[in-house]
């Protein structure tokens, strides 16, 4: 702790809570004397997965001490993209390694010197290994020896999510279908009135499969089951049969402001979700999840402008089906209008449409910055010869910087420019709604 930077007093009193803690069981409604563990803190304790992201440090600087003497190989998507030698998620841990003997081994040492100096002991019989499809079979034979793994196949599930691998079929999400069809026959037992299904719909059966949504771009398959689903719940189907809707589900998914129930529509509430991983690729542009698509997808531009190809991989799609929705709403706020095109990009603050409704025509203006002034003033003589009288006026209602600071992306639907998931739903409501009117 203390090489960690840790003050001496607070490692005292984290080891207080480590060497002072007892437990008691209860045994039919009766508390038995307390005990004190041997072995410190035992898996459940509050305390136990704050301490194990420290000592996970340890496994991480082992790591980075074997790729950065070269004595392990990091895995890359593309030349351009960093390194990865492992992932750690709370209490699971990913490693990635070229498939061959001597890399394996290397990874064993490393996790018995972890093993030795922490006294956490790995469950191999609890780990799986995934190989590329081109890996020989003998190869992955030797590297599951070296490394002690049993398990034959990776697993179907990681962190709750199905594996992706190929594609994302209306199969891989049959469990979260089963999980809303369990919830909803323990509700319908016909005694709930009106008021107390449309509650547990929205607390519940809408927020089910929220956690996938925000991963994986559902079929709309899916997403249409759940719709049909959450309808006859809604209108008391009992046992199969049938009941009476007396309003349009197009109209309960209105808000209640518009004289609807509020109720989700799942595809777009799924896009919303995956606009916000989008947004958080533009905004953090040093993560690792951002560095590795960049250099996989777009090397030289940015994400707002890629268009992912149809081999993409499952997560890369989702990401592009949400940006389809970010790109809508996104609005470029004016600095020295360097990186903003004047004829492609929105920038012009104006509801439902963020370009200049006037034609370019024969105009030469490319970007944002040729209708400047030096100090930063808009340029009325320009724009009264090239725009519309309606595109001037709203120009003119932009401040302009006089510090000619970067351009920056904002969210136009949402306030202060800030993205929420809940601001996108609602965006992606009416733009659906009003290109099916």
């Amino acid at each position: 702790m203390q090489k960690l930077g840790f003050a001496q007093r607070w490692v005292d009193w984290i080891m207080s809570c480590v060497t002072s803690v007892r437990y008691s069981v209860k045994l039919n409604g009766t508390l038995l004397d307390s005990f004190a563990p041997t072995r410190g803190l035992r898996q459940g304790d509050p305390l136990s997965p704050f301490l194990f992201l420290f000592v996970a440090d340890g496994l991480s600087a082992i790591m980075k001490h074997y790729v950065s003497s070269g004595e392990l190989s990091p895995i890359k998507v593309c030349r351009r993209a960093p390194g990865i030698s492992h992932l750690l998620f709370a209490d699971n841990t990913m490693l990635f390694f070229e498939a061959n003997r001597a890399q394996a081994e290397k990874v064993r040492l490393a996790l018995d010197q972890y093993a030795s100096a922490t006294g956490q002991s790995l469950n191999f019989d609890k780990c799986s290994i995934l190989f590329g499809s081109t890996c020989p079979v003998n190869i992955q034979e030797e590297v599951r020896g070296a490394l002690n793994v049993t398990t034959l196949v990776f697993e179907e599930k990681y962190l709750g999510l199905p594996t992706p691998d190929g594609r994302m079929s209306k199969g891989k999400f049959q469990n979260l279908q089963m999980s809303l069809t369990k919830r909803l026959i323990q509700w319908g037992d016909g005694h709930l009135a009106q008021p107390g299904r449309e509650t547990l719909i929205k607390s519940v059966a809408q927020a089910l499969p929220t956690y996938l949504m925000g991963v994986f771009k559902l079929p709309f398959s899916v997403c249409d089951e759940f719709t049909r689903m959450v309808r006859a719940f809604y209108w008391g189907a009992e046992k199969g049969k049938r009941k009476v809707h007396w309003r349009a589900w197009d109209d309960l998914v209105q808000p209640k402001s518009k004289g609807g129930a509020g109720f989700r529509d799942f595809r777009i509430f799924n896009q919303a979700l995956l606009a916000r991983q989008a947004w958080r690729l533009i905004y953090k542009p040093d993560s690792l999840c951002a560095q590795v698509l960049k250099a996989r997808y777009y090397p030289n531009g940015n994400i707002q402008d890629t268009v992912f190809s149809g081999n993409a991989s499952s997560s890369s799609q989702a990401i592009s089906y949400g940006l389809d929705l970010l790109k809508k709403g996104l609005i470029w706020r004016v600095g020295n209008g360097r990186s903003i095109r004047v004829w492609r990009d929105n920038w012009i603050p104006r509801p439902f449409s963020y370009k200049p409704i006037t034609l370019q025509g024969r105009c030469r203006i490319r970007f944002v910055s040729d209708l400047l002034n030096n100090n930063g003033s808009w340029n009325a003589a320009v724009l009264q010869e090239f725009f519309l009288p309606a595109d001037v006026v709203e120009i003119l209602k932009i401040r302009a910087s006089p510090r000619q600071e970067d351009d920056t992306l904002a969210w136009g639907p949402g306030k202060y420019g800030v993205f929420s998931v809940r601001s996108a739903y609602e965006f992606g409501f009416e733009e659906a709604h009003r290109s099916s009117a």
